[in-house]
């Protein structure tokens, strides 16, 4: 600057000097005028948004549960955000058994209640049978309700062949003895949580086919008195009166030839209460049938509802749905539609069908895979969610069939853990193919050791639960964000 400017100039000038300065470190603030979209366009870009099957977010949270216990993580009943968790807490004398609000995007957590008493042992709860003691009886089972607040325990005597079944209820003091009695049971909660059973297949009671069936909304409040329990005299069992029962068709009338029996049995929610649909071997062949509950049966302690002889015919208001495109799986696969208007089953380790039960005779081919399915969750869309498996180990190829029993279908982890161990698997990818599509999106790479899926309509949402290596106990969910 030269010596001779005017101080007034080079004042000026030292301020311009400062102001380029400080705009050459200022971010250049710009306006972009954008193009307005014609009201076609904005349609086909909402379109195209509704049929996003991209995973926005991933989120995971570990923990710690009973070992037994199929499924510990759920979605449904849940908030944004939220996820719900039956997770082991504390330790040794003071562990529980919690029911966890878990905000999963940070970890954070409510405790709302714990099943503390199913780890404290069962001397004083008025056994039945008597002469038990906490060492002699074991948690053989677990199973929960559709949102975790409720669960089914089965308890085995390690002196007898005996068991015994609890319903316990999230908030109450004690758990709501069902059973007692001869094992081999089955249980099933409906998938909107209002009726449970213990024995889905009809087997406590002997000769007669009759199911037990319990509303889990009174659960919490229902009075137990000695006389509330019928004898079974010819398998020397005790059982809660229900508060409604069905009765399978006598499965003898299909042929001394044929050997016919229950595979596994779910129960259902309609217009009229429980339905209750079993899975059915007949020789080679499977077959679905359905038992309404008979509107005129009054209940009662009589043995004319637990004999062979004196057993209402109702066997007549029983259907039956043969699954004609099955072949060979090593355990059924199948889920039925929320409204149990339709059944969709793998007929082999790829291709999936769909029957409806309101049609008989009306089956479709819905999509042949290009891996072996390892698990398989038909959404409400018709759109299905598929994790194909990528990877095994040395054990059987997963185009094998051979079939497992009744036995190990429900006393084991559920369909996923025993196909890991049957097949060696490694890994799958998880997909989701449209309805009517033939390809599918990937939506999570690398998956392992599945234990099993729910899906949130209203929110998007995927729940992924797997447990660390063999260990059941440790858990961990994978939630995805569509």
């Amino acid at each position: 600057m030269p010596a001779s400017m005017p101080p007034q100039l080079r004042a000026s000038a030292l301020l311009l000097a400062a102001a380029l300065l400080l705009a050459g470190c200022a971010p250049e603030e710009k306006t972009l005028l954008l193009p307005q979209l014609s009201s076609s366009q904005s349609e086909a870009e909402s379109q195209a948004a509704a049929t996003d099957y991209t995973v926005e977010k991933i989120y995971t949270y570990s923990y710690d549960t009973l070992t037994n216990l199929g499924k510990s993580a759920f979605l449904s009943g849940c908030g944004e955000n939220e996820v719900h968790i039956l997770s082991l807490n504390g330790q040794g004398a003071e562990e529980t058994l919690e029911y966890r609000q878990v905000d999963y995007r940070y970890g954070f957590y409510d405790a709302s209640g714990d099943f503390r008493e199913i780890l404290k042992g069962w001397e004083d709860w008025g056994n039945p049978a008597g002469g038990e003691t906490e060492a002699g009886l074991y948690i053989d089972r677990l199973l929960p309700s559709p949102d975790g607040k409720q669960l089914l325990v089965y308890i085995r005597s390690s002196l007898r062949d005996r068991l015994m079944v609890w319903l316990y209820t999230l908030g109450t003091s004690e758990p709501l003895l069902l059973y007692d009695g001869a094992d081999g049971l089955a249980g099933s909660f409906s998938p909107d949580g209002r009726w449970v059973t213990f024995d889905a297949t009809g087997a406590c009671t002997g000769f007669s086919p009759f199911v037990p069936i319990y509303d889990c909304s009174q659960a919490a409040s229902r009075e137990v008195r000695e006389d509330a329990y019928w004898w079974v005299a010819n398998t020397a069992s005790w059982l809660l009166a229900p508060d409604r029962a069905l009765y399978k068709a006598d499965l003898t009338q299909v042929g001394e030839d044929v050997d016919c029996w229950v595979w596994d049995a779910r129960l259902l929610s309609g217009s009229q209460g429980p339905r209750l649909l079993s899975l059915l071997r007949e020789g080679t062949l499977l077959c679905l049938m359905e038992s309404p509950a008979p509107p005129d049966l009054e209940l009662g302690a009589e043995a004319s509802l637990f004999t062979q002889e004196s057993a209402p015919a109702h066997s007549s208001a029983s259907t039956k749905w043969y699954l004609s495109g099955y072949e060979r799986t090593p355990y059924p696969m199948y889920h039925y539609t929320a409204d149990g208007t339709a059944v969709y089953y793998l007929a082999n380790t790829a291709t999936l069908l769909r029957t409806d039960l309101t049609d008989p005779g009306q089956e479709e081919r819905v999509c042949a895979f290009p891996n072996p399915v390892w698990d398989f969750l038909p959404l409400p869309s018709g759109d299905i969610l598929a994790a194909l498996i990528q990877e095994t180990g040395n054990g059987p190829e997963p185009d094998s069939a051979n079939e497992h029993t009744m036995e190990q279908y429900i006393q084991e982890n559920g369909v996923p853990v025993n196909l890991q161990w049957y097949w060696e698997i490694l890994s799958a990818d998880l997909y989701l193919y449209p309805a009517g599509a033939s390809e599918g999106h990937l939506l999570y790479k690398n998956l392992q050791n599945l234990i099993g899926m729910e899906y949130d309509e209203a929110t998007g949402r995927i729940l992924l639960e797997t447990c660390e290596g063999s260990d059941m106990a440790h858990r961990r969910c994978i939630i995805l964000e569509l």
